[in-house]
């Protein structure tokens, strides 16, 4: 009896060591990792045979390992720890410019109103060639944005390229607060609109000052929220958003950790901020994400709003920022969101191929879920589809010709002979204008024309005859006349489109969003549904008796 009690004893502590060891294996293989790396750069560092920056390399290696991830987790240096600030508070110190390439070029993508870049008369297509004393013109955005970023009240001189002349200026770094809602307007009908661009902190705020100043004008029949565009921010915004529209208990959207071990659902806890019965429609686009498509999933769920537009990016992810040593930050995935439904909106398929995310999505597959009040069918693992879907707005339908990169050089050439934008167009010279610059314009290496010339400066170089280059020059005037045809058939909407292009080079980015605006088609669109029996035949499916 003693023996098999003593046995016992002794196979259940080996039981519980190895009950121990199990749990204590992920542990010991991190702790490996982390040894075998620092002792690799520790070698590195001493004894490579050419000096090397340990903190670079360091650097590097952090973000090639995020990247096995998914896109969203990101490492942030010190000095780019103020992008974090601009992501979650909307502001950071700088001049008032957002750039990008163009042409290989860094290029002036938008001035935000009020600013130092706005008030000295930088423009939207300006070419950056210097900035203080870096030669900018051929550097990508993430090289240059430090030199942009600095001080409160320091300096930076500026020389740009407009056209075909040279323009410097001299701007002054100041703290920049970038505006969430960037529209408010009522359109005919009482229904108002209201543009929202981002969801940093202030986001509700701005929101419940843009519905008090419509309220105050007249009483309200509709209303549009417009938020294509719109890249997303914080969740708790989105939260604080939705909740003005829904009832008290409303669950707005739920996040679970890994494996579900962690489970928090958002409810809407105040009273709606306006009439429940209150018509809505949301604009979205592919590109509203994570809090938009929060947002807008929550009130799509509730049979609150009808959405439309186009289907949206599909970010299911939830980030958390880590505080690290030296200033640093992690911006971590930490957890998946669900739209009150219990549907992800996270896109399965395409995303991230070669990220390890990818390979545990499966208990994410595509399935159909019902809204909560009307039961109507919607589904997951694709992003928020609209309940009308419009893939291609007008101002995307140019023909297949005529690029939007062409458009965009031709217009900013245009303008910079130009104090400002006229009163009214010569559409006819505008065009005739346009076919001009395409012809003696460098055409894009992606263009039909473009590879058509690669083509035959390939013929000559390789000592092609004199036969296939005439074949060739046939094909070339071929197309050109097509591309005359083209513009001839779709004059409207290429003059439209370029007379957009041109005022844009004198206006902020708010200035446009003002201009443009209420003339958009789809606003219209979003503005005739509420005014018809549409809007109530969207809600309504099959299914559809209220109960």
């Amino acid at each position: 009896m003693k023996r098999l009690s003593l046995a016992l004893i002794v196979l259940s502590a080996v039981a519980g060591l190895g009950w121990i060891a199990v749990q204590e294996a992920p542990y010991m293989r991190l702790a490996r990792a982390i040894e075998l790396f620092g002792m690799v750069v520790r070698e590195l560092n001493e004894q490579y045979v050419e000096s090397i920056e340990t903190d670079q390399l360091t650097y590097e290696a952090i973000e090639h390992m995020l990247s096995k991830l998914d896109p969203y987790t990101e490492f942030y240096r010190e000095e780019q720890t103020s992008d974090l600030d601009f992501l979650l508070q909307g502001r950071y110190i700088g001049v008032g410019i957002r750039l990008g390439m163009l042409d290989s070029l860094l290029t002036v993508m938008s001035v935000t109103d009020g600013t130092s870049a706005h008030r000295a008369g930088v423009r939207q297509g300006d070419v950056v060639l210097r900035i203080d004393s870096i030669d900018a013109a051929q550097k990508e955005v993430n090289q240059v944005r430090k030199y942009l970023r600095g001080p409160l009240g320091t300096v930076v001189r500026m020389q740009l390229q407009r056209g075909d002349d040279t323009i410097k200026v001299e701007l002054r770094r100041e703290e920049i607060l970038v505006r969430n809602v960037t529209y408010v307007g009522m359109l005919p009908g009482n229904i108002a609109l209201v543009r929202l661009e981002r969801f940093s902190r202030r986001a509700p705020e701005e929101f419940r000052l843009a519905l008090d100043s419509l309220r105050t004008v007249s009483e309200l029949r509709g209303l549009v929220v417009d938020i294509r565009d719109n890249p997303g921010g914080l969740l708790d915004a989105a939260v604080s958003i939705a909740e003005m529209f829904l009832r008290p208990g409303d669950t707005i959207v739920t996040t679970r950790t890994r494996g579900g071990a962690d489970q928090r659902a958002y409810v809407a806890r105040a009273m709606p901020y306006v009439d429940t019965t209150l018509p809505i429609v949301v604009v979205v686009n592919s590109r509203s994400a994570s809090a938009s498509e929060i947002f807008a999933g929550a009130l799509q769920d509730h049979d609150r709003a009808v959405i439309i537009g186009d289907t949206t990016l599909g970010k299911g992810l939830v980030q958390t920022v880590v505080s690290l040593p030296y200033n640093a930050a992690l911006k971590l995935t930490t957890a998946r969101y669900y739209t009150p439904s219990g549907r992800s909106i996270q896109r399965v398929r395409g995303f991230c191929q070669d990220c390890w995310i990818q390979h545990a999505l499966d208990s994410e597959q595509q399935r159909v879920y019902t809204t909560r009040r009307y039961r109507r069918p919607i589904r997951s693992g694709v992003g928020i589809v609209p309940d009308s879907v419009f893939e291609i707005a007008e101002r995307d339908s140019l023909p297949v010709a005529i690029s939007r990169a062409a458009l965009w050089r031709f217009a900013t050439r245009y303008a910079s002979r130009m104090a400002s934008p006229p009163a009214k167009f010569d559409r006819p010279g505008l065009l005739a204008a346009f076919e001009r610059y395409l012809d003696s314009a460098q055409l894009e290496q992606a263009s039909l024309l473009g590879r058509l010339d690669h083509l035959r400066e390939q013929a000559v170089a390789e000592g092609w005859g004199a036969r296939t280059l005439q074949q060739i020059e046939r094909l070339r005037q071929s197309l050109k006349a097509e591309r005359s045809r083209m513009i001839a058939e779709s004059s409207k909407v290429i003059a439209a489109a370029l007379e957009q292009e041109i005022v844009s080079r004198f206006l902020s980015d708010r200035q446009q969003v003002a201009f443009f605006e209420p003339q958009d088609k789809l606003i219209a669109e979003a503005a005739q549904l509420i005014r018809t029996r549409k809007y109530r035949e969207y809600l309504l499916t099959a299914h559809g008796t209220e109960h």
